[in-house]
């Protein structure tokens, strides 16, 4: 077991893997009451495929990341959560594009708790009957995100940026493809990416390292599998699908969506991509955020209400902004930030306004180390790509001004698309 400390924030870390294949993360909080623990696969809305213990590419339908989220659950029919909840704790789970994690939190029967935990996610029970009647839940969910209006903003401006890239589905998938879903599709999933591996456990909280570590070596693991995470090469352009698309809505007031594709020159390692992350969200606040002079014009203009957002996604795989407000006046708002994103207007005298947005994005990143839930979902998610989450507060102190006024390279040729929402009533 190897042990790092972290004196700055009086943290301690210890990583080791359970017979030599999944890896584990504890880190102790002494003195709270509840322990969290996360177990993360990287399969996610974005993987469609798989490799077969032949080595060819299998192809399932979309969604099913979604769907083995949900079966997961099932042992023998029943519902493994009820279990959970029998020995005080309190278990959720999440599929996003590139990684599934399940969590649970509790007071007491930790061991207990995590054992049942690697069991389920390791060793799922599906039937026939249960994948079925699975469908038509899931289906009921995606109606509901269909109804929402700003939800299919949403999905229809990722469509409008997006040619072939599969961001632009539903993570639950379509209609379509969640019927398609069978057993088998579902058990070929789990055998080629839950794989320990490929997995990481994360446990925070108070509790005796040493004994936590013995007992997690007795934890059954499956078996070595041939089969293999995969995933078809995606040719996406550079430009947009369409530039602008209205809707109309049952909505009270219009809104605008925009969006911009960011396209990095070249595949950035972990590291490269977090300092990218945080560079530009540095230079995104500084231009566009709530204590911006733009923000302020806009409120004065009254071209936003405190809807207004702005939202930054970079992975692996992809990246976009998306920037939004309601408004009395979409085509007025969706000018003004055109303008304002293609013509920098970060100089040099604006440095102190950059130690400040810097020191305010340093200081809510330690204030959400108190945060047991923040920090076994980011740490489980950075240890995918074998980084800590106190390696983001040593990157974020790495960036300088240069590295911020850096990013207006961006958006020298946007790939922009937007999405107005409009009531429907206007159209009567």
């Amino acid at each position: 077991m190897k042990t790092i400390d972290y004196p700055s924030f009086n943290e301690t870390l210890h990583t080791f893997y359970i017979q030599d294949r999944l890896k584990v993360i504890l880190i102790e909080k002494p003195y709270f009451h509840k322990t969290y623990v996360s177990l993360s696969t990287p399969l996610g809305a974005l993987n469609t495929g798989y490799l077969d213990s032949e080595g060819k590419p299998q192809t399932v339908p979309k969604g099913i990341a979604h769907f083995l989220e949900h079966k997961i659950f099932e042992q023998d029919g029943q519902d493994i959560s009820r279990q959970f909840a029998l020995q005080e704790a309190n278990i959720n789970a999440y599929t996003e594009y590139t990684r599934t994690t399940y969590l649970f939190h509790s007071t007491n029967h930790l061991y207990d708790n995590i054992e049942r935990l690697i069991t389920m996610f390791f060793h799922p029970k599906f039937s026939e009957e249960g994948v079925e009647k699975e469908k038509n839940i899931i289906l009921e969910e995606l109606n509901m995100h269909l109804d929402d209006p700003y939800y299919r903003q949403y999905h229809t401006l990722l469509n409008g940026l997006y040619h072939h890239h599969p961001i632009k589905y539903d993570i639950l998938g379509t209609k379509e493809s969640i019927k398609a879903i069978d057993k088998s599709a579902l058990n070929a999933m789990h055998e080629a990416y839950y794989r320990p591996e490929d997995s990481v456990l994360v446990v925070i909280g108070d509790f005796d390292v040493e004994a936590l570590y013995q007992q997690l070596q007795l934890i059954s693991l499956p078996k070595p599998t041939l089969m293999q995470p995969w995933q078809a090469a995606i040719n996406e352009p550079i430009e947009s699908v369409i530039s602008a698309k209205t809707l109309k809505e049952d909505v009270l007031l219009p809104s605008l969506l925009i969006g911009i594709k960011l396209n990095t020159e070249q595949p950035l390692s972990p590291y490269q991509r977090i300092k990218f992350h945080l560079s530009f969200s540095i230079y995104m606040d500084l231009r566009f955020g709530k204590s911006s002079d733009f923000y302020e014009w806009l409120l004065d203009e009254k071209l936003i209400n405190d809807a207004y957002g702005l939202d930054i996604s970079l992975e692996k795989e992809y990246g976009y902004v998306l920037i939004g407000s309601e408004t009395p006046n979409p085509e007025t708002l969706y000018e003004a930030l055109v303008e304002h994103l293609l013509n920098p207007t970060i100089k040099r005298s604006h440095i102190d306004d950059f130690n400040r947005v810097k020191k305010h994005l340093l200081g809510s990143f330690v204030m959400s180390l108190d945060s047991l839930e923040f920090v076994a979902h980011e740490t489980s998610r950075l240890a995918l790509d074998n980084l800590y989450i106190y390696d983001v507060i040593d990157i974020a102190q790495s960036i300088t001004f240069e590295d911020v006024i850096a990013q207006e390279k961006h958006f020298v040729k946007a790939a922009l698309s937007s999405v107005i929402t409009e009531p429907k009533n206007d159209a009567q």
